[in-house]
Protein backbone atom coordinates (compact mmCIF):
# COMPACT_ATOMS: atom_id res chain seq x y z
CA UNK A 1 0.00 0.00 0.00
CA UNK A 2 1.23 3.48 -0.80
CA UNK A 3 2.06 5.90 1.95
CA UNK A 4 1.78 9.66 1.98
CA UNK A 5 4.71 11.09 3.92
CA UNK A 6 4.16 14.30 5.85
CA UNK A 7 7.27 16.26 6.80
CA UNK A 8 6.46 18.39 9.82
CA UNK A 9 8.77 20.80 11.59
CA UNK A 10 9.48 18.63 14.62
CA UNK A 11 10.40 14.99 14.84
CA UNK A 12 7.60 14.03 17.22
CA UNK A 13 5.01 15.47 14.85
CA UNK A 14 5.95 12.99 12.15
CA UNK A 15 2.79 11.56 10.60
CA UNK A 16 2.82 8.67 8.13
CA UNK A 17 -0.62 7.50 7.10
CA UNK A 18 -1.68 5.09 4.38
CA UNK A 19 -3.25 6.58 1.29
CA UNK A 20 -5.53 5.01 -1.24
CA UNK A 21 -4.88 5.35 -4.93
CA UNK A 22 -4.44 8.96 -5.97
CA UNK A 23 -5.01 10.69 -9.31
CA UNK A 24 -4.04 8.38 -12.18
CA UNK A 25 -1.14 9.54 -14.33
CA UNK A 26 -2.23 12.13 -16.88
CA UNK A 27 0.10 13.63 -19.46
CA UNK A 28 -0.70 17.28 -20.08
CA UNK A 29 -0.41 18.43 -23.68
CA UNK A 30 0.60 22.00 -22.77
CA UNK A 31 3.83 20.96 -21.05
CA UNK A 32 6.90 21.65 -23.23
CA UNK A 33 8.84 18.45 -23.83
CA UNK A 34 12.17 17.33 -25.20
CA UNK A 35 12.50 15.00 -28.17
CA UNK A 36 12.60 12.15 -25.63
CA UNK A 37 9.20 13.20 -24.28
CA UNK A 38 10.51 14.47 -20.95
CA UNK A 39 9.47 17.88 -19.58
CA UNK A 40 11.70 20.66 -20.86
CA UNK A 41 12.37 22.71 -17.72
CA UNK A 42 14.51 25.21 -19.67
CA UNK A 43 11.76 26.09 -22.13
CA UNK A 44 10.37 29.65 -22.04
CA UNK A 45 7.83 30.37 -19.34
CA UNK A 46 4.23 30.19 -20.62
CA UNK A 47 2.07 33.27 -20.93
CA UNK A 48 -1.59 33.77 -20.11
CA UNK A 49 -4.14 35.16 -22.55
CA UNK A 50 -3.61 38.66 -21.12
CA UNK A 51 0.12 38.51 -21.94
CA UNK A 52 1.42 38.12 -18.39
CA UNK A 53 3.68 35.28 -17.35
CA UNK A 54 1.46 32.34 -16.33
CA UNK A 55 2.47 31.06 -12.89
CA UNK A 56 -0.07 28.20 -12.96
CA UNK A 57 1.35 24.88 -11.85
CA UNK A 58 2.36 22.60 -8.97
CA UNK A 59 5.70 23.47 -7.37
CA UNK A 60 8.05 21.99 -4.80
CA UNK A 61 11.04 23.50 -3.03
CA UNK A 62 14.45 22.65 -4.47
CA UNK A 63 15.73 21.59 -1.05
CA UNK A 64 13.20 18.72 -1.01
CA UNK A 65 12.25 18.03 -4.63
CA UNK A 66 10.40 14.79 -5.42
CA UNK A 67 11.36 13.31 -2.07
CA UNK A 68 15.09 13.93 -2.53
CA UNK A 69 16.99 16.20 -0.19
CA UNK A 70 19.18 18.74 -1.97
CA UNK A 71 20.54 22.26 -1.75
CA UNK A 72 18.99 25.17 -3.62
CA UNK A 73 21.29 27.40 -5.65
CA UNK A 74 23.32 30.03 -3.81
CA UNK A 75 22.13 33.56 -4.59
CA UNK A 76 24.56 35.72 -6.59
CA UNK A 77 26.31 38.52 -4.69
CA UNK A 78 24.02 41.44 -3.98
CA UNK A 79 20.83 39.36 -4.28
CA UNK A 80 18.63 38.08 -1.41
CA UNK A 81 19.99 35.04 0.42
CA UNK A 82 18.21 31.71 0.19
CA UNK A 83 16.10 30.93 3.23
CA UNK A 84 15.91 27.47 4.83
CA UNK A 85 13.17 25.24 6.17
CA UNK A 86 14.12 25.87 9.78
CA UNK A 87 15.61 29.36 9.81
CA UNK A 88 14.47 32.29 7.68
CA UNK A 89 17.60 34.26 8.56
CA UNK A 90 20.12 31.46 7.91
CA UNK A 91 21.63 33.36 4.98
CA UNK A 92 22.45 36.50 6.99
CA UNK A 93 25.91 36.50 8.54
CA UNK A 94 24.76 38.61 11.50
CA UNK A 95 21.31 37.04 11.74
CA UNK A 96 18.01 38.90 11.62
CA UNK A 97 17.67 42.47 12.97
CA UNK A 98 15.56 41.45 15.98
CA UNK A 99 14.30 43.91 18.51
CA UNK A 100 15.27 42.73 22.02
CA UNK A 101 11.86 41.31 22.93
CA UNK A 102 11.60 39.52 19.57
CA UNK A 103 15.05 37.96 19.96
CA UNK A 104 14.11 36.73 23.43
CA UNK A 105 10.86 35.20 22.13
CA UNK A 106 12.71 33.57 19.23
CA UNK A 107 15.23 32.02 21.63
CA UNK A 108 12.44 30.73 23.87
CA UNK A 109 10.64 29.12 20.94
CA UNK A 110 13.81 27.56 19.59
CA UNK A 111 14.98 26.23 22.96
CA UNK A 112 11.58 24.58 23.49
CA UNK A 113 12.14 22.61 20.28
CA UNK A 114 9.43 24.71 18.62
CA UNK A 115 6.74 22.54 20.19
CA UNK A 116 4.22 25.41 20.00
CA UNK A 117 4.67 26.03 16.27
CA UNK A 118 1.17 26.15 14.70
CA UNK A 119 2.19 23.51 12.16
CA UNK A 120 2.67 20.98 14.96
CA UNK A 121 -0.94 21.45 16.07
CA UNK A 122 -2.58 21.31 12.62
CA UNK A 123 -3.14 25.08 12.62
CA UNK A 124 -2.37 27.42 9.71
CA UNK A 125 1.40 27.73 9.60
CA UNK A 126 1.62 31.15 7.94
CA UNK A 127 2.74 32.26 4.49
CA UNK A 128 6.50 32.09 5.03
CA UNK A 129 6.37 28.58 6.42
CA UNK A 130 4.17 27.61 3.47
CA UNK A 131 6.85 28.97 1.13
CA UNK A 132 9.59 26.83 2.64
CA UNK A 133 7.53 23.73 3.48
CA UNK A 134 8.58 20.49 1.72
CA UNK A 135 5.05 19.66 0.63
CA UNK A 136 3.96 21.13 -2.72
CA UNK A 137 1.70 24.04 -3.55
CA UNK A 138 -0.50 24.66 -6.59
CA UNK A 139 -0.97 28.09 -8.19
CA UNK A 140 -4.13 28.77 -10.19
CA UNK A 141 -3.94 32.08 -12.10
CA UNK A 142 -6.86 34.04 -13.54
CA UNK A 143 -6.86 37.69 -14.68
CA UNK A 144 -8.45 39.02 -11.45
CA UNK A 145 -7.57 36.41 -8.85
CA UNK A 146 -4.73 34.05 -8.06
CA UNK A 147 -5.40 31.07 -5.81
CA UNK A 148 -2.61 29.14 -4.06
CA UNK A 149 -3.49 25.72 -2.66
CA UNK A 150 -0.96 24.44 -0.15
CA UNK A 151 -0.92 20.68 0.38
CA UNK A 152 0.57 21.11 3.85
CA UNK A 153 -2.30 21.60 6.34
CA UNK A 154 -4.62 22.12 3.35
CA UNK A 155 -3.98 25.88 3.23
CA UNK A 156 -5.92 28.10 0.81
CA UNK A 157 -4.82 31.60 -0.14
CA UNK A 158 -6.40 34.33 -2.30
CA UNK A 159 -4.39 37.07 -4.04
CA UNK A 160 -6.63 39.70 -5.63
CA UNK A 161 -5.27 41.19 -8.86
CA UNK A 162 -8.43 43.08 -9.82
CA UNK A 163 -7.10 46.49 -8.80
CA UNK A 164 -8.63 46.70 -5.33
CA UNK A 165 -6.48 48.55 -2.76
CA UNK A 166 -4.79 46.81 0.14
CA UNK A 167 -6.84 47.53 3.30
CA UNK A 168 -5.12 49.71 5.87
CA UNK A 169 -3.60 47.81 8.74
CA UNK A 170 -6.18 47.51 11.51
CA UNK A 171 -9.21 48.29 9.32
CA UNK A 172 -10.18 44.63 8.89
CA UNK A 173 -10.18 41.51 11.03
CA UNK A 174 -6.67 40.02 11.21
CA UNK A 175 -6.21 36.69 9.43
CA UNK A 176 -3.67 33.89 9.67
CA UNK A 177 -2.68 34.56 6.04
CA UNK A 178 -3.43 38.27 6.04
CA UNK A 179 -5.01 40.13 3.09
CA UNK A 180 -3.18 40.01 -0.24
CA UNK A 181 -3.37 42.15 -3.37
CA UNK A 182 -1.13 41.81 -6.40
CA UNK A 183 -0.08 43.70 -9.50
CA UNK A 184 2.33 43.11 -12.35
CA UNK A 185 5.58 44.98 -12.87
CA UNK A 186 6.67 43.69 -16.26
CA UNK A 187 7.04 39.92 -15.88
CA UNK A 188 7.13 40.06 -12.07
CA UNK A 189 4.05 39.56 -9.93
CA UNK A 190 4.29 41.80 -6.86
CA UNK A 191 2.07 40.80 -3.92
CA UNK A 192 1.54 42.93 -0.79
CA UNK A 193 0.03 41.39 2.34
CA UNK A 194 -0.89 42.91 5.72
CA UNK A 195 -3.39 42.56 8.57
CA UNK A 196 -1.81 39.42 9.99
CA UNK A 197 -2.80 37.92 13.32
CA UNK A 198 -0.33 38.73 16.08
CA UNK A 199 2.03 36.08 17.41
CA UNK A 200 2.99 34.52 14.06
CA UNK A 201 5.93 32.23 13.23
CA UNK A 202 8.03 33.00 10.16
CA UNK A 203 9.97 29.75 10.33
CA UNK A 204 10.24 26.50 12.24
CA UNK A 205 12.50 27.91 14.93
CA UNK A 206 10.06 30.72 15.71
CA UNK A 207 11.23 34.04 14.24
CA UNK A 208 8.25 36.28 15.13
CA UNK A 209 5.73 37.93 12.84
CA UNK A 210 3.41 40.52 14.41
CA UNK A 211 0.17 42.29 13.56
CA UNK A 212 2.17 45.31 12.35
CA UNK A 213 3.91 43.38 9.57
CA UNK A 214 3.71 43.90 5.84
CA UNK A 215 4.99 41.18 3.53
CA UNK A 216 5.95 41.87 -0.09
CA UNK A 217 6.52 38.94 -2.44
CA UNK A 218 8.01 39.20 -5.92
CA UNK A 219 7.25 36.15 -8.08
CA UNK A 220 9.30 35.55 -11.24
CA UNK A 221 9.32 32.57 -13.59
CA UNK A 222 12.49 32.84 -15.72
CA UNK A 223 11.73 29.59 -17.55
CA UNK A 224 9.15 26.81 -17.59
CA UNK A 225 10.65 24.90 -14.67
CA UNK A 226 11.70 27.62 -12.24
CA UNK A 227 9.70 29.75 -9.81
CA UNK A 228 11.66 32.28 -7.76
CA UNK A 229 10.03 34.18 -4.90
CA UNK A 230 11.79 37.07 -3.14
CA UNK A 231 10.04 37.86 0.16
CA UNK A 232 10.50 41.12 2.07
CA UNK A 233 9.38 41.28 5.70
CA UNK A 234 8.74 44.78 7.04
CA UNK A 235 7.67 44.38 10.66
CA UNK A 236 8.79 47.40 12.73
CA UNK A 237 7.28 45.93 15.88
CA UNK A 238 9.65 42.93 15.83
CA UNK A 239 12.62 44.04 13.68
CA UNK A 240 14.72 47.17 13.43
CA UNK A 241 14.83 47.05 9.62
CA UNK A 242 13.13 45.21 6.73
CA UNK A 243 14.89 42.17 5.28
CA UNK A 244 14.51 40.09 2.11
CA UNK A 245 15.04 36.37 1.51
CA UNK A 246 14.68 34.12 -1.53
CA UNK A 247 12.78 30.89 -2.10
CA UNK A 248 13.60 28.71 -5.14
CA UNK A 249 10.96 26.26 -6.34
CA UNK A 250 10.62 23.92 -9.31
CA UNK A 251 7.52 22.80 -11.16
CA UNK A 252 6.28 19.23 -10.74
CA UNK A 253 4.83 18.30 -14.15
CA UNK A 254 2.05 15.77 -14.70
CA UNK A 255 1.16 15.59 -11.00
CA UNK A 256 -1.47 16.94 -8.62
CA UNK A 257 -1.76 17.67 -4.92
CA UNK A 258 -2.93 14.88 -2.65
CA UNK A 259 -5.47 15.17 0.13
CA UNK A 260 -3.97 16.25 3.44
CA UNK A 261 -6.04 15.96 6.63
CA UNK A 262 -3.63 17.01 9.35
CA UNK A 263 -5.68 16.02 12.39
CA UNK A 264 -6.75 12.60 11.12
CA UNK A 265 -5.26 9.88 13.34
CA UNK A 266 -3.00 12.52 14.92
CA UNK A 267 -1.15 11.00 17.88
CA UNK A 268 2.04 13.05 18.03
CA UNK A 269 0.95 16.10 20.03
CA UNK A 270 0.82 14.20 23.31
CA UNK A 271 4.50 13.31 22.93
CA UNK A 272 5.76 16.84 22.27
CA UNK A 273 8.09 18.25 24.89
CA UNK A 274 10.18 21.35 25.39
CA UNK A 275 13.74 21.07 26.63
CA UNK A 276 14.97 17.53 27.20
CA UNK A 277 16.26 16.95 30.72
CA UNK A 278 16.83 13.23 30.30
CA UNK A 279 17.59 10.77 27.55
CA UNK A 280 14.52 10.26 25.30
CA UNK A 281 12.88 6.83 25.20
CA UNK A 282 13.62 4.43 22.37
CA UNK A 283 10.24 5.07 20.74
CA UNK A 284 10.90 8.81 20.74
CA UNK A 285 14.42 8.42 19.33
CA UNK A 286 13.07 6.23 16.54
CA UNK A 287 10.64 8.98 15.50
CA UNK A 288 13.36 11.60 15.63
CA UNK A 289 15.71 9.41 13.61
CA UNK A 290 13.06 8.85 10.95
CA UNK A 291 12.55 12.59 10.64
CA UNK A 292 16.30 13.25 10.52
CA UNK A 293 16.56 10.70 7.71
CA UNK A 294 13.66 11.87 5.56
CA UNK A 295 12.84 15.34 6.82
CA UNK A 296 15.83 17.35 5.69
CA UNK A 297 17.99 17.88 8.77
CA UNK A 298 21.02 17.78 6.50
CA UNK A 299 19.84 21.12 5.14
CA UNK A 300 18.24 22.75 8.20
CA UNK A 301 19.28 21.97 11.75
CA UNK A 302 16.00 21.98 13.65
CA UNK A 303 16.81 20.01 16.79
CA UNK A 304 19.39 20.74 19.44
CA UNK A 305 22.61 18.71 19.27
CA UNK A 306 21.90 16.62 22.38
CA UNK A 307 18.57 15.44 20.99
CA UNK A 308 20.03 14.61 17.58
CA UNK A 309 22.92 12.71 19.14
CA UNK A 310 20.50 10.73 21.30
CA UNK A 311 18.45 9.88 18.24
CA UNK A 312 21.49 8.62 16.34
CA UNK A 313 22.79 6.57 19.28
CA UNK A 314 19.40 5.19 20.26
CA UNK A 315 17.89 4.35 16.88
CA UNK A 316 19.26 0.86 16.30
CA UNK A 317 16.43 -1.43 15.35
CA UNK A 318 14.16 1.41 14.23
CA UNK A 319 12.02 0.79 11.18
CA UNK A 320 11.73 3.69 8.75
CA UNK A 321 8.89 4.72 6.51
CA UNK A 322 9.80 5.59 2.97
CA UNK A 323 9.26 9.02 1.39
CA UNK A 324 5.81 10.04 0.25
CA UNK A 325 4.69 8.17 -2.86
CA UNK A 326 2.73 9.87 -5.60
CA UNK A 327 0.59 8.82 -8.50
Amino acid sequence: MKRSFSVSFIALALIASPAAAQWPSFVRKEIPRTTEGKPNFDAPAPRAADGHIDLTGVYENLWFYQGRIGRPPVSPPGEPPQTTFGEIGAGFKEGLPFRPWARELYQQRKESNAKDNPDAHCLPMGLMQFHIHPQPRKIVQTPDLIIILYEGNAGIRQIFTDGRPLPKNGDVQPWWYGYSTGHWEGDTLVVDTNNFRDGGWLDINGSPLTDQAKMTERYTRPNYGTLRVDVTIDDPKAYTAPFTVRVNQKIVPDEELIEFICAENERSTAHMVGKFHKRPSSSVTCRIRRYMTFGGFQHASLLNDDLKDAAVRGSRGCSFFGPRVRG
